[in-house]
């Protein structure tokens, strides 16, 4: 729901519809209706990461920015959590599970970054990946949507198998009051890190913010909510970055 349109930030990297946007007196977020659910899921990739001193692997999601709307660009950028990268051996060396190293391998990163001793910095928890090559063409491709100040309504969680079931979004704890989070009811599970919470406005998509992780709440009953990093902030300022750098030849 919505009094005016979208106000589309200056920052495409290529003519035509930017590849992010802001909401222009946004009131509340609505959730996707069951046929767009059902094609947007489709943007979201299973992130391998390995551990190059252990052998160890890890599985998170990501999900495919549509990083220069009505262009073809040799590669494909992700949104993706920090932690799915980092460990306590630092990077990892990652690719996107299901399409040959040639293609999904990840070759370069930007990330937040967490303070000094926090290594489950929710703030910080975020990164922006770009593959060898791009991905199938038949995959979908998210724009992105800032939305700083909504806090009312509903999202989806862009899971499989199917979970149509929008996302409450709840009143943050006094420990997670941080403007760069959003605090929603949808269930989640270990792997899940990096799903996109997508809006729909006007029949389209927009990703608004990155699963990154559940917490508990101590309270007459012990509640389970799950946290994700809003594009806002320097997240969304580094990303705005990286795509100006990309459009230069």
């Amino acid at each position: 729901m919505y009094r005016a349109g979208l106000l589309a930030l200056l920052l495409a990297v290529m003519p035509g519809p930017d590849a992010m946007a802001r909401a222009d007196e946004l009131v509340e977020f609505d959730a996707l209706d069951a046929q767009t659910y059902d094609i947007s899921r489709e943007s979201v990739v299973q992130l391998l990461c390995e551990d190059l001193q252990t052998g160890q692997h890890y599985l998170s999601r990501a999900v495919v920015l549509d990083a220069q709307p009505g262009a073809r660009p040799g590669f494909d950028l992700l949104l993706a959590t920090r932690h799915a990268l980092y460990g306590a051996n630092g990077p990892r060396s990652c690719r996107v599970r299901g399409v040959p190293d040639w293609m999904g391998e990840i070759v370069d990163v930007r990330t937040g970054t967490p303070a000094a001793g926090q290594h489950t910095d929710f703030s910080a928890d975020w990164s922006i990946l770009r593959t060898r090559r791009r991905l199938p063409d038949e995959t979908p491709r998210l724009r992105v949507l800032a939305s700083d100040g909504v806090e009312e309504g509903e999202l989806s969680l862009l899971v499989r198998p199917v979970e149509r079931a929008p996302c409450d979004i709840h009143r943050p704890p006094a420990t997670l009051s941080d403007p760069g989070l959003i605090i929603h009811g949808c269930r989640s599970r270990q792997g899940l890190s990096g799903t996109p919470l997508v809006t729909q406005i006007d029949g389209e998509p927009y990703v608004v913010a990155l699963h990154v992780g559940q917490a508990l709440a101590l309270g007459d009953e012990l509640e389970a909510f799950g946290i994700a990093r809003r594009l806002n902030g320097d997240f969304l300022s580094t990303l705005a970055e990286y795509l100006r750098e990309l459009s230069v030849p």
